[in-house]
C-alpha cells in the first residue's frame, strides 16, 4: 500500500458570492504531493498550479502567505483538469492502493466542498476511495503525543530540531514535511527523544504560525 501527502494551498472566494461561498468559501489554486513505498521512500512527487474560477486576484494575505500570483496562476489550468491530472497520479498503477494523508482536516473539507461546487461526482470509484482513505495526520501526531490541541505543521518541524525543508505554504513543500513527521513517528526511539520538547513548546503561551486557516478567516469577516 503506497502512501501519499498531500498539501492544497487555497485563495478565498469574495465575499460578494455570497451563494457560492455557501457551499465552498475558497478555491484551491494549488495541489503538492509526495507518494512513498512501502518502505516510506519517497519514489514520486505531483505539483500543479490552478486556476480560479471566482477570483480575479489573489487575496492580500494568501499571496503573502504563499506567493502565489494571479499572474502565475493564469497559464494553469481550472480545477476539474488539475484534480483529474492528480487522482491519475494517485492511481499510476490503475488500481486504488494507496492511504492519503493531510495535515489538517481542512484540506479534506476544502476539496468535498469544491468538488461539490464544480459538481465532480464525488460517488465514482477513484474519487470514493481518495476521501474514504484519507486521514488527518495532524490529528494522528498530536495523538501521538497526547495532546489536547493541535499544532501547526511549522511548530511541529520546529520542535524536532530538524530544519522545515523548503518554503512554508508551498504545497508540495507543506506536503514533504508532513511525510517527514511521518517518517520520524515511526522511529520509535527518534520520537520519544523529542516528545518532551514538543510537549514543553506546546504547552507554553507561545502563539502558532500564522496559518492559512486564520487568513480565511480574515477573509470572511
Amino acid at each position: 500500500m503506497k502512501l501519499i501527502f498531500v498539501d492544497f494551498e487555497m485563495n478565498p472566494i469574495s465575499k460578494e458570492r455570497r451563494q457560492i461561498r455557501k457551499i465552498c468559501p475558497g478555491e484551491i489554486i494549488e495541489i503538492g504531493a509526495v507518494k512513498l513505498d512501502e518502505q516510506a521512500q519517497e519514489i514520486s512527487s505531483f505539483k500543479e498550479y490552478v486556476l480560479p474560477k471566482y477570483a480575479t486576484e489573489m487575496d492580500e494575505t494568501c499571496q503573502e502567505l504563499t506567493g502565489i500570483t494571479m499572474d502565475m496562476l493564469c497559464q494553469a489550468d481550472t480545477f476539474v483538469p488539475a484534480f483529474r491530472r492528480f487522482l491519475d497520479w494517485c492511481n499510476e498503477t490503475g488500481e486504488n492502493d494507496y492511504e492519503m494523508y493531510a495535515w489538517s482536516e481542512n484540506d479534506w473539507r476544502q476539496l468535498h466542498n469544491e468538488m461539490r461546487l464544480k459538481k465532480i461526482n464525488t460517488q465514482s470509484d477513484r474519487v470514493a476511495w481518495m476521501l474514504g482513505h484519507w486521514q488527518n495526520f495532524q490529528q494522528i501526531y498530536c495523538n501521538l503525543l497526547g495532546l489536547d490541541n493541535v499544532i501547526s505543521l511549522d511548530k511541529a518541524i520546529e520542535t524536532t530540531g530538524e530544519p522545515f525543508d523548503g518554503q512554508m505554504h508551498d504545497a508540495l513543500w507543506d506536503a514533504r514535511n508532513t511525510a517527514k513527521l511521518y517518517m520520524l513517528s515511526k522511529k520509535k526511539e527518534e520520537f520519544r527523544k523529542v516528545m518532551d520538547s514538543i510537549i514543553e513548546v506546546t504547552a507554553s503561551a507561545e502563539p502558532l504560525t500564522f496559518s492559512m486557516a486564520e487568513a480565511f478567516k480574515k477573509a470572511r469577516r
